[in-house]
Protein backbone atom coordinates (compact mmCIF):
# COMPACT_ATOMS: atom_id res chain seq x y z
CA UNK A 1 0.00 0.00 0.00
CA UNK A 2 1.34 3.41 -0.88
CA UNK A 3 0.98 6.54 1.23
CA UNK A 4 -1.92 8.10 -0.71
CA UNK A 5 -3.94 4.89 -0.36
CA UNK A 6 -3.32 4.96 3.38
CA UNK A 7 -4.47 8.59 3.61
CA UNK A 8 -7.57 7.84 1.52
CA UNK A 9 -8.38 4.74 3.57
CA UNK A 10 -7.98 6.62 6.82
CA UNK A 11 -10.19 9.50 5.65
CA UNK A 12 -12.87 7.07 4.45
CA UNK A 13 -12.73 5.23 7.76
CA UNK A 14 -13.29 8.51 9.61
CA UNK A 15 -16.20 9.31 7.26
CA UNK A 16 -17.65 5.86 8.00
CA UNK A 17 -17.51 6.62 11.73
CA UNK A 18 -19.17 10.00 11.24
CA UNK A 19 -21.84 8.39 9.09
CA UNK A 20 -22.50 5.76 11.76
CA UNK A 21 -22.97 8.53 14.34
CA UNK A 22 -25.25 10.33 11.89
CA UNK A 23 -27.48 7.28 11.41
CA UNK A 24 -27.56 6.47 15.14
CA UNK A 25 -28.41 10.03 16.18
CA UNK A 26 -31.16 12.38 15.17
CA UNK A 27 -29.90 12.41 11.56
CA UNK A 28 -28.76 16.03 11.52
CA UNK A 29 -27.75 16.48 7.87
CA UNK A 30 -25.98 19.78 8.46
CA UNK A 31 -23.82 18.38 11.23
CA UNK A 32 -22.82 15.36 9.12
CA UNK A 33 -21.96 17.44 6.05
CA UNK A 34 -20.02 20.04 8.06
CA UNK A 35 -18.04 17.28 9.79
CA UNK A 36 -17.30 15.66 6.42
CA UNK A 37 -16.06 19.00 5.12
CA UNK A 38 -13.76 19.40 8.12
CA UNK A 39 -12.28 15.93 7.51
CA UNK A 40 -11.76 16.77 3.84
CA UNK A 41 -10.23 20.17 4.53
CA UNK A 42 -7.92 18.72 7.16
CA UNK A 43 -6.89 15.89 4.85
CA UNK A 44 -6.27 18.38 2.04
CA UNK A 45 -4.15 20.57 4.32
CA UNK A 46 -2.12 17.55 5.43
CA UNK A 47 -1.48 16.63 1.80
CA UNK A 48 -0.53 20.20 0.86
CA UNK A 49 2.00 20.21 3.68
CA UNK A 50 3.34 16.81 2.63
CA UNK A 51 3.66 17.10 -1.15
CA UNK A 52 5.83 13.98 -1.31
CA UNK A 53 2.64 11.92 -0.74
CA UNK A 54 0.79 13.31 -3.75
CA UNK A 55 1.09 16.24 -6.08
CA UNK A 56 -2.68 16.69 -6.38
CA UNK A 57 -4.55 16.81 -3.06
CA UNK A 58 -7.71 18.05 -4.81
CA UNK A 59 -8.22 14.70 -6.51
CA UNK A 60 -8.30 12.93 -3.16
CA UNK A 61 -10.68 15.55 -1.76
CA UNK A 62 -13.05 14.87 -4.67
CA UNK A 63 -12.89 11.12 -4.05
CA UNK A 64 -13.63 11.57 -0.35
CA UNK A 65 -16.41 14.06 -1.09
CA UNK A 66 -18.16 11.66 -3.47
CA UNK A 67 -17.70 8.81 -0.99
CA UNK A 68 -19.31 10.77 1.86
CA UNK A 69 -22.10 12.08 -0.36
CA UNK A 70 -22.88 8.62 -1.74
CA UNK A 71 -23.06 7.13 1.76
CA UNK A 72 -25.53 9.81 2.81
CA UNK A 73 -27.56 9.70 -0.40
CA UNK A 74 -27.79 5.89 -0.49
CA UNK A 75 -29.10 5.92 3.07
CA UNK A 76 -31.69 8.50 2.09
CA UNK A 77 -32.71 6.59 -1.05
CA UNK A 78 -33.18 3.42 0.97
CA UNK A 79 -35.51 5.30 3.33
CA UNK A 80 -37.69 6.96 0.66
CA UNK A 81 -41.04 5.19 0.67
CA UNK A 82 -41.96 4.32 -2.90
CA UNK A 83 -42.66 1.26 -4.95
CA UNK A 84 -41.20 2.77 -8.11
CA UNK A 85 -37.62 3.97 -7.68
CA UNK A 86 -37.50 4.89 -11.37
CA UNK A 87 -40.44 7.28 -11.16
CA UNK A 88 -39.95 10.94 -12.01
CA UNK A 89 -40.95 12.05 -8.51
CA UNK A 90 -38.40 9.71 -6.93
CA UNK A 91 -35.65 10.88 -9.28
CA UNK A 92 -36.53 14.52 -8.53
CA UNK A 93 -36.24 13.82 -4.80
CA UNK A 94 -32.83 12.25 -5.30
CA UNK A 95 -31.65 15.17 -7.45
CA UNK A 96 -32.96 17.67 -4.89
CA UNK A 97 -31.03 15.91 -2.12
CA UNK A 98 -27.85 15.97 -4.20
CA UNK A 99 -28.30 19.73 -4.43
CA UNK A 100 -29.15 19.90 -0.71
CA UNK A 101 -25.91 18.11 0.26
CA UNK A 102 -23.84 20.34 -2.05
CA UNK A 103 -25.47 23.48 -0.67
CA UNK A 104 -24.78 22.54 2.94
CA UNK A 105 -21.21 21.60 2.02
CA UNK A 106 -20.58 24.91 0.26
CA UNK A 107 -22.48 27.23 2.63
CA UNK A 108 -22.44 25.43 6.00
CA UNK A 109 -26.21 25.53 6.32
CA UNK A 110 -29.42 25.28 4.36
CA UNK A 111 -32.02 28.04 4.36
CA UNK A 112 -35.34 27.07 5.88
Amino acid sequence: MNCIDAVEGTAKSIIDGLFQLFTESNNDDTEYVRNVKKVMDSTGLFLQNNREITGDPETLKKVIYEYAKDLWLNNLVNNIKTDDKSSEIFLEKVEYHRYYFDHIYNHGTYPL
